[in-house]
């Protein structure tokens, strides 16, 4: 479910129980033909979370899975011209203990609600920034 605010740049996107995120959030967002854009929040619940920490010395994420339900506290990330989504992460454990980094895959456990700014089409774009080994936003 989806609603674009007319006279507006903000969209918001509800995600359902068992919907994928990241792949139905950028499914959502070119329905609506969206190819560039910020996004700003989500909050809910996900579980089975792919989480991921950047060590540059290696050059590779160190990758970690939360399976449990945890609350989606915040979520934020760009959506590039010709790119997949990018996000970023910060889940709460039932201990209250916080996890977070790039998100790679998780599943909406209860609901998932996460607020966009749309830009123009082709704003936002990533080029290989070969000295820090990723696909940086091109400024």
């Amino acid at each position: 479910m989806r609603k674009k605010y007319e006279k507006s740049e903000f969209a918001l996107v509800r995600l359902r129980k068992g919907d994928d995120l990241p792949d139905t959030l950028l499914k959502e967002l070119r329905e609506m033909e969206v190819t560039s854009a910020a996004i700003l929040f989500g909050v809910g619940m996900l579980e089975e979370s792919v989480i991921g920490y950047w060590d540059g010395e290696r050059g590779e994420y160190l990758k970690d899975t939360i399976k449990e339900p945890a609350e989606l506290v915040h979520l934020s990330g760009t959506l590039a011209e010709g790119e997949s989504i990018h996000l970023h992460v910060a889940l709460a454990r039932r201990d209250h203990k916080l996890s977070g980094g790039h998100l790679f895959s998780a599943k909406v456990a209860v609901v998932a609600e996460i607020g966009v700014v749309v830009l123009p089409k082709g704003t936002l774009k990533r080029e290989m920034d070969e000295d820090v080994g990723l696909n940086l936003l091109v400024l």
